[in-house]
């Protein structure tokens, strides 16, 4: 594989820049302060972000110009949906592999609870072997990163989900490793008004 141009280097990087800080939901994507920050020309910024356009990670809108996609209800409720189908299928897919499924080392006992939950996911994506599983999982990461970045307070016990789903993995559980995956997004999807609360008001 050849080396990335600089253009899709600043793609990724971009990408980072946009989702990876601590961005909120409905918050302004400033075009020419990203140009200047990437020593890149207006134009072809515009062209990148565009592109993300693509992943849903960000809108545009007639009003605001590019945005982080506004909290609603219905998209995080429909996208918390979808993820996880995916989880559930990936992990079926894994329950009817004759020869086992890997269980590769994951250490989901971090500071950073967003960081260890996107880990957990990918690392069930990989179940299914299949590319598009990657990507559709690495995708409701980065769309769903604002929302789990919000400070839930008391509302969801982060550490003890994680302590749960380390345990799973750690004894090669699958069948509870469903149920928690279950679990997780029940709890998410009855917290949606909680969520649309806090975006707009943290």
């Amino acid at each position: 594989m050849g080396k990335p141009s600089r253009s899709e280097k600043i793609y990724e990087d971009l990408r980072k820049e946009v989702l990876n800080g601590r961005v909120r939901p409905g918050q302004k994507v400033d075009i020419e302060a990203l140009a200047g920050k990437f020593d890149f020309s207006t134009l072809p910024m515009r062209m990148l972000v565009n592109r993300m356009i693509g992943d849903r990670t960000i809108e545009l809108t007639p009003s605001d110009g590019f945005i982080i996609p506004a909290a609603k209800e219905r998209r995080i409720r429909e996208v918390h949906k979808w993820n996880k189908c995916i989880l559930l299928m990936a992990l079926e897919i894994a329950m009817h592999d004759d020869t086992g499924p890997a269980f590769p080392p994951l250490d989901l006992d971090k500071d950073d609870i967003v960081a260890a939950t996107e880990a957990l996911f990918l690392a069930i994506a990989e179940f299914s072997d299949m590319d598009e599983t990657r990507y559709a999982v690495a995708n409701v990461n980065d769309r769903l990163r604002p929302i789990r970045q919000l400070d839930t307070g008391p509302l969801i016990d982060h550490p003890t989900e994680l302590k749960e789903f380390q345990a799973a993995w750690d004894d090669h559980n699958l069948k509870l490793l469903q149920r928690l995956v279950r679990k997780y997004h029940t709890r998410r999807i009855a917290l949606v008004k909680e969520f649309v609360a806090l975006a707009y008001g943290q």
